[in-house]
């Protein structure tokens, strides 16, 4: 069996370092630059811009005669970039994606990394997403997501709807929490948006969980699985549970309103999107998932 992580960023990392000390195989991380990609003993880093077809043949060629089961990251996810740079985005997250999978053999499970922005707004009624519930995108990226889980699913394979992530960045450049968590121990005060409320997950926990769908007996079925936590947050409490982690003053995180927030955004985003991680839980067999911020 080889594992075959595509666009290592944040959760590829993290995932990485789960498969490496959890699973049996070869593994295989195709990254844009592979020196910026953290140095994990036993992982192969293949040089492949998912937008160029010559690099997805020789990783093809790379992983020729061998069982694969693919994660797929690769994707342009900043919201408000990709709002002003549509078709720009969309020749990563619609046309790279159809490339890899008409070119690249032998997968056996394929497990593409969608987003809760794909269902939209709670409606009322509707606490939380199940996976059969409609979707309704309310920014480009939803959209974009949504048009890609349906060449994934057409092809028979899998469709992970991923919760609002984050922890420590394993990765060279920090991520959103690092910074978060810098400010807070230098004592420095951090505004937070006490709305916008979602689902979320640490990097690890995410990582841990994705795995473990991957080596279930069901693996190889076609769907959709939201991966989340049972809670909701805003990102002031998310806030709050990072300056826990940093030993600081809960003072330091100060809360603001969706509308003192609404100028920081060029895209729309839902105010309420949380989802359901019944499918996931029954699944795999556990009774909770603790966000782990």
């Amino acid at each position: 069996m080889t594992y075959l992580v595509v666009g290592a960023g944040f959760l590829g990392a993290y995932l990485l370092r789960y498969l490496r000390e959890n699973a049996c195989g070869r593994l295989v991380a195709a990254v844009r630059d592979p020196g910026a990609s953290p140095s994990l003993p036993g992982v192969e880093y293949v040089r492949c811009d998912v937008t160029n077809g010559a690099d997805v043949a020789a990783l093809a060629q790379t992983c020729a005669g061998e069982t694969l089961t693919v994660f797929y990251f690769a994707a342009c996810h900043n919201v408000d970039w990709l709002y002003e740079h549509e078709e720009e985005a969309r020749k990563v997250n619609i046309d790279a994606l159809t490339r890899f999978l008409d070119t690249v053999p032998d997968i056996r499970a394929f497990f593409f990394a969608s987003t809760d922005c794909v269902y939209g707004e709670n409606p009322p009624g509707i606490l939380k997403f199940k996976e059969t519930d409609p979707c309704r995108p309310v920014n480009a990226y939803g959209r974009q997501k949504l048009e890609a889980e349906r060449t994934v699913l057409e092809r028979g394979f899998t469709a992970v709807r991923f919760a609002y992530m984050l922890g420590p960045s394993l990765l060279s450049r920090p991520h959103f929490y690092d910074t978060v968590y810098a400010k807070l121990r230098a004592g420095e005060p951090v505004e937070m948006i006490d709305g916008m409320v979602r689902s979320a997950l640490s990097y690890r926990t995410a990582a841990s969980l994705l795995a473990r769908m991957a080596q279930a007996e069901s693996a190889k079925l076609p769907g959709i699985f939201n991966l989340c936590s049972d809670g909701e947050y805003t990102k002031y409490e998310l806030g709050l549970r990072i300056a826990a982690a940093a030993n600081a003053p809960a003072s330091l995180v100060i809360p603001i309103s969706e509308e003192e927030a609404a100028g920081f955004f060029k895209d729309k985003r839902a105010s309420r999107s949380v989802m359901d991680n019944h499918k996931l839980k029954s699944l795999l067999g556990i009774q909770r998932i603790e966000p782990e911020v």
